[in-house]
């Protein structure tokens, strides 16, 4: 079944009306005709059945058939800071974070970034929303990760609030573990993660001291050392592991 994220207004009544580029992706290039079911969702955690009863490429019309909450999102929220790698790895960082449940996702600007980035154009921060909004309907997420602009790494090192961890990736000398360093919090009484991943050379010595004043802890990803766009994946992917998050059956459908 086709998913789709829409406002919360468009599902607030039985009868629902698509129009714009949605409608046109229905009929155009999905070609589905009345009696076709999709998935509309709100990003407030409720999903609906629809059934359409009209489609054309302008407008397409349908009723719900059923409401539910899937519960599909990670019960530990995950927020990862990521240093903006050059080229298009950070859309497929983006896209296969969005898929493993990150819930918010902060482009860093690091010393050692090789691209120069002070700022994300309003046409770069809508590409990468939609690049997200697309891998969450995809997986079949409930909610949209929040993307926001990017932000200078000074201002994003924050001490975690209670019931939070802080983890930065980083070759420092003292760095734990990644199980070590997620047992210092039991799993009941962890309420967040917050992952930072460097650039293409690491996070500077000044920015790890940073981060160690604020009370994130360092950590290694192992033996390899591995591209910025690998590391957030390997350590989201051991993170949920470790929460039994991998260990939940699928659960989209009602």
């Amino acid at each position: 079944m086709h998913r789709f994220f829409v406002s919360p207004e468009i599902v607030a009544q039985d009868a629902v009306t698509l129009r714009g580029p949605l409608a046109h992706q229905l009929g155009r290039v999905l070609r589905l005709r009345p009696g076709a079911e999709i998935a509309l969702l709100d990003d407030t955690g409720w999903a609906y059945r629809v059934a359409l009863e009209a489609v054309q490429p302008e407008v397409a019309r349908g009723r719900i058939v059923a409401r539910w909450q899937p519960e599909t999102e990670p019960r530990v929220a995950i927020a990862l800071y990521q240093a903006v790698p050059k080229g298009s790895r950070f859309d497929w960082a983006l896209q296969k974070a969005t898929e493993l449940g990150v819930a918010a996702i902060v482009p860093l600007i690091t010393e050692r970034m090789v691209v120069a980035m002070a700022e994300a154009s309003g046409e770069k921060l809508a590409r990468w929303r939609r690049i997200v909004q697309e891998a969450a309907e995809q997986a079949g997420r409930a909610r949209l990760p929040a993307v926001s602009a990017p932000v200078p790494f000074a201002r994003a090192c924050e001490p975690p609030p209670t019931g939070a961890l802080g983890l930065i990736a980083c070759l420092h000398p003292a760095v734990q573990p990644l199980r070590a360093a997620l047992a210092t919090l039991p799993p009941e009484s962890l309420a967040a993660v917050r992952l930072y991943i460097g650039p293409e050379g690491d996070f500077s010595p000044g920015e790890v001291a940073q981060a160690v004043k604020a009370g994130l802890i360092p950590i290694s990803l192992g033996p390899r050392i591995l591209r910025t766009e690998t590391a957030p994946l390997a350590a989201l992917s051991a993170i949920l592991y470790a929460l039994g998050e991998l260990d939940r059956p699928a659960a989209f459908q009602p």
